[in-house]
């Protein structure tokens, strides 16, 4: 893990850049970094795994965490801060990185957009806005279609969505 603080404005963002997303488009992932340190006060940090970036958003602080990578990354971040109950005061942003366009549904069907400059640019200058968590009854975040019946772990739906569990 690698963590290099720079500086710009007053606004402070923890800038986490998945390692799938440096790994699958290193040039993106450092284009968001660029971006990003340079519109506002940043902490990078470059974890080595799911368990190094967990650790590195559970210590933010009173950083405004962006999560640079795919949808697992986002999903990740997501379900960590549900899980320690954060996620009602949280501002949460996404500059979404990855190989495909099946990688980015999620962020697509949020509305981010996906060119790491303007999704970076967004995460800058962009309006909070208060989204809905759908929880299953283990309390985990769902994603993704939701069927009637509901899906099985590994069955895909007509949309190519697969269930999570």
């Amino acid at each position: 893990m690698t963590e290099v603080a720079t500086s710009a404005t007053s606004e402070r963002l923890l800038v986490i850049i998945d390692p799938v997303a440096r790994r699958v488009d290193p040039e993106s992932a450092r284009i968001a970094k660029d971006v990003l340190s340079a519109g506002a006060t940043t902490k990078v940090c470059l974890p080595d795994g799911p368990e190094e970036f967990i650790r590195m958003l559970a210590r933010r602080g009173s950083r405004r965490p962006v999560v640079v990578g795919d949808d697992r990354a986002l999903v990740r971040a997501v379900s960590l801060l549900h899980r320690q109950r954060e996620l009602a005061g949280c501002v949460l942003s996404m500059v979404p990185v990855g190989a495909g366009s099946g990688v980015l549904s999620l962020a697509r069907s949020l509305g981010v957009p996906t060119g790491t400059v303007a999704a970076a640019r967004a995460v800058l200058e962009g309006a909070e806005r208060r989204l809905d968590l759908l929880v299953d009854d283990s309390d985990g975040v769902v994603v993704g279609a939701v069927g009637i019946p509901p899906l099985t772990a590994g069955r895909e739906a007509p949309d190519g969505a697969t269930a999570v569990s």
